[in-house]
């Protein structure tokens, strides 16, 4: 949440956990999943499949409930952590003078989530005020006046992802400086979309011309529960923001920061789009002037001011209608989140909508996570597993200092740089050292929406106040509750919310074999990015600067080229589409490395202890095999069809079926951990390694 540009380059494990099956008592906790090496299916022989080796009974037992997207090894532990944020919640909802501030705010905003829900109550007029600034707009100069009240209210333009598309015209946002990450600028990034990616406008493909008749329904359902009756309305918005996804820079293009970093002075932003005032606009957001401005995609917003110059202020005033109405639909009551699910079903293939304690859940941890999740860290996560945790990180980046003086490709002054930004590198685990002051947020029982609108005014003044001072790495961008990791060049931090620092990824209760290849090959995939092909391109301080000599970088992209053209291709169980590995490459050498990493780093582990990879436990399995049936049960992870064609068009990851087959088929201990031989299907003929 912290930037919209750099967010493109944090790069997330990104595990499906989209949530938990049907409810359970609100005094009870589900129980937590931990990893049995023995669950396997012996009638599929590991070296045919090892995906569905390890995973195909786990599927039997754990079919995709109705309300679920997908269904795996993180959503059960999703489960177990919504359940203990649930606890708290329904714990401090209550009025009580007894509660702290920070209890206040949770408990009442929980209590203002459900009750609208209950109360089946339409809050539309919450956002009346709003509609009636697009409505009464007398000049297009208005517009930018008028799009940074719905940014500060409903918009979140500030959310980068590595899909900025989804909010209304652009984003914006504090930006590390590329040049000097010592500073912090503004940054302006390419948006304007309601649909997932600019693929959905552009391409030719049935479903994709289903799914853009399917959004017009949705558009004039909106409209229509709005009170306007213009059945042209929502093939106005498609053809805008068709031309606006034309404009946008492709998602691989984008994957490169050198393509990104476009620096403008005021002057030339002001010169780029004429037809935008942008002093307006950043004196109404409460914007900081800043002599530097980064701009991802000039040519996206050369666009927009011909948009600006050649449409008319009906077609606009439609266009900002619409994105206010899909930012506020959530927060709006039970009609509009049923309008928005019915549209939504066709890219998900979800057949339920979750409960709404779930719902309401999540959004506390999203308006107010930091608040939330002090209380949950206070009661999951102990300073004796976040010390194991660490020590965990510390032998896998020493694991990686050793890797990079036995590779044979790099040069002595390659490996020289590389060594000093890894010893640089920051470890943040389990939570933040200083926690987010939520004293000046008002949150009350009086409306749900108006709380909303609140809290995003409030995180909005927040990361604004970082703009034009010092970089502070300490910021995270996920909450303590995520069942999730990141890297992030800019800052060349590694981040382990405490959330995925329980089982069945890191299990106080099992030995290193199995952590190390559970949460070890997150640990190891996180550190990778710090090397991957975008990653590589920022030094030691975290500035976009080339400290590879030639030869070592054509040797990296030789190795890289590999990966991407390993996972390029059809998609096991999805039909229709090709994965793109230019796409993914970063996430793919990032799970290939990361493995590499948690192996080395268990067999220095083991070898103190005295003990060895071909050690069997009672089953008969050596460590080696529990180490990679560790490995692949953390990514016993089911996806519907629907989302699975969404993801592999959109997401930079790959599906679980790659993430577990492609990555052992790569490494030569899996081979001799499972007798695999030459010609059989988890042995590449080719095995790509970068690191």
């Amino acid at each position: 949440m912290r930037i919209p540009l750099a967010s493109l380059l944090v790069s997330a494990f990104a595990i499906s956990c989209l949530g938990q099956s049907p409810q359970a008592p609100a005094d009870s906790l589900p129980s937590l999943q931990h990893i049995d090496v023995a669950n396997v299916d012996s009638s599929i022989g590991p070296c045919v499949n090892f995906h569905q080796y390890v995973c195909a009974r786990v599927f039997a037992a754990n079919p995709i409930p109705p309300d679920q997207i997908a269904w795996g090894s993180g959503s059960i532990l999703q489960e177990w952590n919504r359940a203990v944020l649930r606890r708290i919640l329904e714990k401090n909802e209550a009025p009580s003078s007894s509660r702290t501030p920070a209890e206040q705010k949770i408990g009442d905003f929980y209590a203002t989530c459900t009750t609208q829900a209950s109360s089946k109550v339409n809050d539309l007029p919450a956002i009346r005020p709003l509609l009636a600034r697009i409505r009464d707009m007398r000049d297009k100069h208005e517009i930018p006046v008028v799009l940074a009240a719905i940014h500060s209210s409903f918009g979140r333009a500030w959310e980068g992802s590595e899909n900025q598309t989804n909010v209304a015209l652009f984003g914006f946002g504090p930006q590390p400086d590329y040049n000097d990450v010592s500073q912090v600028v503004a940054g302006v990034d390419q948006g304007g979309l309601g649909m997932p990616s600019r693929d959905f406008y552009l391409s030719d493909d049935a479903q994709m011309k289903a799914q853009r008749d399917k959004y017009q329904t949705l558009l004039n359902t909106f409209f229509k529960m709005e009170g306007s009756s213009n059945p042209a309305a929502a093939a106005t918005v498609l053809r805008l923001e068709t031309v606006m996804a034309r404009a946008q820079m492709d998602n691989i293009t984008r994957r490169d920061p050198n393509k990104t970093n476009n620096r403008y002075t005021p002057a030339q932003l002001h010169e780029l789009t004429p037809a935008f005032d942008w002093d307006s606009y950043f004196h109404a957001l409460g914007a900081p002037s800043v002599p530097l401005y980064e701009v991802s995609a000039p040519d996206f917003f050369h666009a927009i001011d011909n948009l600006l110059i050649n449409e008319d202020l009906a077609t606009w005033k439609i266009y900002l209608r619409a994105h206010l109405l899909l930012s506020a639909a959530a927060s709006l009551g039970n009609e509009w989140r049923d309008a928005y699910f019915d549209y939504s079903r066709a890219l998900t293939g979800q057949q339920q909508q979750p409960p709404d304690w779930r719902r309401c859940t999540s959004a506390t941890d999203a308006y107010l996570g930091e608040a939330l999740g002090r209380v949950y860290v206070d009661q999951v996560f102990p300073p004796d597993s976040k010390a194991r945790a660490k020590k965990m990180v510390h032998d896998i980046e020493a694991a990686m200092s050793r890797d990079i003086d036995a590779v044979t490709w790099m040069q002595p002054a390659t490996k020289h740089e590389a060594q000093l930004k890894l010893a640089a590198v920051m470890d943040k685990i389990g939570y933040p050292d200083k926690w987010i002051d939520y004293s000046s947020l008002t949150i009350t029982r009086s409306s749900y929406p108006e709380n909303v609108e609140r809290a995003t005014g409030f995180e909005l003044k927040r990361q604004l106040a970082f703009i034009g001072k010092p970089l502070d790495r300490s910021q995270w961008d996920m909450t303590p509750p995520t069942v999730n990791a990141y890297e992030d060049p800019q800052t060349n931090t590694i981040n382990f919310p405490a959330g995925i620092l329980q089982p069945p990824f890191f299990d106080p209760t099992r030995d290193d074999v199995i952590n190390y290849g559970a949460a070890g090959a997150i640990i190891g995939h996180e550190l990778t990015h710090d090397f991957d092909d975008q990653g590589r391109k920022f030094d030691i301080k975290g500035n976009l600067r080339d400290w590879w000599t030639p030869e070592d970088a054509k040797e990296y992209e030789t190795r890289g080229a590999c990966i991407a053209t390993e996972y390029t291709g059809s998609v096991p169980g999805v039909p229709g589409v090709q994965q793109n590995g230019k796409l993914t490459q970063g996430e793919d050498t990032a799970d290939n490395g990361g493995l590499y990493l948690a192996l080395a780093a268990l067999t220095q582990d083991l070898k103190q202890q005295g003990k060895s990879l071909n050690d069997k436990d009672d089953h008969g399995l050596t460590n080696l095999q529990r180490f990679f049936i560790a490995f692949g049960s953390t990514w016993c992870d089911q996806v519907r069809p629907e989302a699975a064609r969404t993801e592999v068009l959109t997401d930079p990851h790959s599906l679980p079926v790659l993430r577990v087959n492609n990555v052992v088929s790569n490494m030569p201990d899996f081979e001799k951990a499972f007798g695999c031989k030459a010609g059989q299907p988890m042995v590449h003929a080719t095995q790509c390694r970068v690191w």
